[in-house]
């Protein structure tokens, strides 16, 4: 079996202040988190941002020198995530996550519309993500998100497979379909 298959499980969107009030009433802290807003000088295209926290996310945008600054006058929303497969994930297995988001979004959307700086080459390694992406309240899965916000442009699921510097494979599955439902 692969060791590298993380489920993200994402929360949003959120504006700061609930994000602080939603992140007090979770039972562990929340270490990825993506941002999209504009920019004061660009009138119709969002800048996007992939971070990672050790601490709260809501404490770690807080920052003085943090990328929310320069769109949070504008800030469209905070999505917040969890590896929620690994117990507890090391920075290590954080970062690599974070790494191929940060790539794929700028793949997605261009480097010039990324607010990170780096981080934009995929890992050389074999990696697949689940995403899930659910509402504020815990309860509900999002079935149909904004065309611009993070959670329509990242797939559900993104396998890469690295073979060498010259030879990568990527897929994606943009939307799981629902097929059926138990209860």
């Amino acid at each position: 079996m692969e060791q590298n298959v993380f489920l993200v499980k994402w929360h949003g969107p959120f504006t700061p202040e609930e994000l602080e009030k939603w992140e007090k009433s979770q039972k562990f802290k929340y270490s990825i988190y993506l941002l999209h807003g504009m920019l004061k000088h660009v009138k119709t295209k969002e800048s996007y941002y992939c971070g990672i926290s050790t601490r709260s996310v809501h404490k770690r945008l807080c920052d003085k020198d943090h990328h929310i600054n320069e769109i949070r006058e504008r800030l469209n929303s905070i999505y917040a995530g969890c590896i929620s497969n690994v117990k507890k994930p090391s920075t290590n297995t954080i970062r690599l996550v974070e790494k191929i988001i940060t790539a794929y979004l700028a793949d997605s959307v261009g480097r010039n519309r990324m607010l990170n700086l780096t981080n934009f080459n995929y890992p050389k390694q074999n990696m697949y993500i689940v995403n899930e992406w659910w509402k504020k309240d815990n309860e509900y899965l999002w079935q149909r998100q904004p065309k611009n916000s993070p959670s329509h442009i990242l797939p559900d699921v993104l396998t890469y497979h690295y073979w060498d510097s010259d030879d990568i494979e990527m897929y994606e599955c943009k939307k799981l379909k629902k097929v059926s439902e138990y209860r």
